[in-house]
């Protein structure tokens, strides 16, 4: 039995609902709660990249993460919603003369971000293992090995579900943290050990069968069969499709083809930029996507860390980065972030040719005439839903996504989730098609019990965040159009709201050094509770409105 550790005095919280994280040993803190007069005892970091969850908040007897919003349940440590994919550990608590007493286990859980980390548990608990001598002789199929794909799969064990899991994955890597190729992992401060989302022994021990390096070539919906390049058709009972999307490559545009000319989507990609990039002196971004801001903030950050001289170049349509997402306010405030660490522009520009010698990158012509000197390209130019396989057996929508209903079914038997979902947004008006981790990750738990048969309606709120030069946004909502933007607090300074109306609707916000008003402005948007636009503009105490 583990001893104790004499970790505060006995009135160290005085109120119901507040926390503090308190040193056990020297490499473990503890979270210490009060609630209902009791106090509880959990880990002080959030197992996805190791937040302080001291500060988060409690709402609903949840624990939400300040950073990514993982959700954890108070009194067990229950994972309710993701980026987080294990349960929050907690430990034994007693009080005891006059002082709080926890016992921690012989080797307490490595910290996210650690290289020690080997998260092993599912969401919800570790279930025993599928008894091998079950009667499920169903055969569940999930199409894509991504965010919704590898959450999904974890989502049918930790449900029950003792069947056939098959995760086919065309990317050669086993489920990785996509997230972090163009932050840490293109600014060398992560390897290819901290990207996967599970270790080996995960999948085998929850007898989940992935396929990587498998490509999804067709769909028959009568006969119930996957066809698989270079493989036998999958025949299924359920079928998830979260196959994601693949970056938008400019065909069209002479010397597309030519080598150093780099996209970013997968670990491979990331390998080969960070590869390409090292001893260049010119690397020229082509698009101001979140995609391509990052990795020209990675890149800049790389070259201030190793005093490279690198130069870095994004060229855009638009005036401003993220305008039409975010505002031309916040773009400017993230171009001059990026021009204060070196990164050029070409704003309003229209590339014309890449030049090349022996095959490779030279130079980026714009239509303005003006000649980039380049030694690598890295295209930020969009993505598309990978749906191709998908085309004789639905009607696509125009952009490729696949329509679902509220329940993410596409047809009898099949679902569908994460980037290529056209679905209907709960906490808004119409269909949408949203490309964000968590809520791929959503999409791929709500559709894994669905397709145990629980007629879950999905209603989760759209999150995202984007972390630049060490700051970072973070997003709530969903506001593909809106009327206007309601500012507090000051842009520059990087600590403000910003909140999206839409036909005199908040319908969304983002914010920078506002952690703690955007958790409560995310659970305001799934009450559907926000306060009026009029409301809006003058002083809000957010914290108060819950």
């Amino acid at each position: 039995m583990p001893p104790e550790i004499d970790l505060a005095p006995a009135d160290a919280l005085r109120n119901d609902g507040e926390m503090r994280a308190y040193p056990a040993t020297p490499d473990t803190e503890v979270l210490l709660v009060r609630r209902q007069g009791q106090y509880q005892a959990l880990a002080a970091r959030c197992p996805h990249y190791g937040a302080p969850l001291e500060k988060g908040r409690i709402i609903n007897d949840q624990l939400v993460c300040p950073w990514h919003h993982a959700c954890f349940r108070v009194d067990d440590g229950h994972l309710c919603q993701p980026p987080a994919l294990d349960d929050l550990p907690t430990y034994p608590v007693r009080v005891a003369d006059g002082r709080i007493w926890v016992t921690l286990p012989a080797h307490p859980a490595a910290a996210a971000d650690s290289p020690d980390a080997t998260p092993t548990a599912l969401v919800g608990g570790t279930p025993p293992a599928p008894d091998r001598t079950a009667t499920d002789e169903r055969t569940f199929v999930i199409v894509g090995a991504g965010a919704a794909g590898q959450f999904a799969a974890q989502t049918l064990r930790a449900e029950g579900f003792g069947g056939r899991i098959v995760l086919v994955g065309a990317d050669p890597a086993a489920p990785y943290d996509r997230t972090k190729l163009s932050k840490a992992f293109l600014a060398g401060k992560a390897d290819k050990k901290a990207l996967p989302l599970r270790q080996a022994k995960f999948y085998e021990q929850h007898r989940i069968e992935l396929l990587t390096d498998t490509r999804a070539t067709g769909l028959d919906l009568q006969q119930r069969q996957l066809q698989l390049a270079g493989r036998t058709p999958l025949t299924y009972d359920k079928l998830l499709l979260a196959p994601g999307s693949r970056p938008n490559t400019l065909p069209q545009l002479p010397g597309h083809d030519l080598g150093g000319v780099l996209l970013l989507r997968t670990v491979q990609d990331a390998a080969a930029i960070r590869e390409a990039a090292a001893d260049a002196e010119h690397v020229v971004i082509i698009g101001s996507s979140f995609i391509g801001m990052e990795a020209a903030a990675s890149l800049a950050a790389e070259n201030e860390a190793q005093g490279k001289k690198r130069q870095i170049t994004v060229v855009a349509r638009d005036k401003e980065p993220f305008a039409k997402v975010l505002g031309p306010e916040i773009g400017a405030m993230f171009r001059h972030l990026h021009t204060s660490h070196g990164v050029q522009f070409e704003a309003e520009a229209e590339v014309q040719a890449l030049e090349g010698e022996n095959g490779r990158i030279t130079a980026v012509r714009l239509a303005s005439g003006r000649r980039l000197p380049a030694d690598v390209v890295v295209l930020g130019v969009g993505v598309q839903p990978a749906t191709e396989f998908l085309a004789e057996a639905f009607k696509l929508e125009k952009d490729g996504g696949l329509r679902v209903d509220a329940h993410l079914q596409a047809a009898e038997h099949v679902y569908a989730a994460g980037d290529v979902a056209l679905f209907p947004q709960a906490a808004g008006p119409g269909r949408h098609r949203i490309e964000h981790w968590r809520l791929a990750q959503q999409h791929g738990a709500c559709a894994a019990r669905n397709m145990l048969g629980q007629k879950e309606a999905f209603s989760e709120v759209p999150f995202f965040w984007t972390q630049q030069f060490g700051k970072s946004l973070r997003y709530a909502g969903h506001a593909t159009d809106y009327d206007e933007i309601i500012f507090q607090g000051q842009i520059d300074k990087q600590d403000f709201l910003a909140l999206y109306v839409q036909q005199n609707r908040l319908v969304a916000a983002a914010g920078m050094g506002r952690d703690d008003d955007m958790l409560v402005i995310m659970e305001l948007l799934r009450r559907n509770r926000m306060p009026t636009p009029a409301a809006a503009r003058g002083e809000i105490e957010w914290a108060e409105l819950l």
